[in-house]
């Protein structure tokens, strides 16, 4: 096999670890919207009822926003740490 599969095999256990980060943190952002979003409650009125959709909806957007920021500086860091190495090693 020599040395290059076992470079391949790194690169593979370094983007398996890369995916499983991304999906547990998919799934944290889950649980914090059904949990905190899902939560609010601001009475039973007509108006009272539409604003705490309005802020569950705000609520929901802000924490998935933060998942994608988490989500682009994790892939621009992995990518980048990719291109650093090829260019080491060529």
């Amino acid at each position: 096999m020599g040395d290059g599969g076992g470079q391949n095999l790194k690169r593979l256990l370094g983007l398996g670890v890369f995916e499983l980060f991304v999906w547990l943190l998919l799934l944290l952002c889950t649980l914090l919207i059904s949990h905190v979003a899902f939560g609010i409650n601001l009475g039973a009125t007509f108006a009272e009822r539409f604003l705490t959709q309005a802020v569950r909806l705000a609520v929901s957007g802000i924490i998935t926003l933060g998942w994608l920021v988490a989500w682009k500086k994790t892939t621009d860091f992995y990518f980048w740490r990719t291109v650093s190495r090829k260019k080491a090693t060529a």
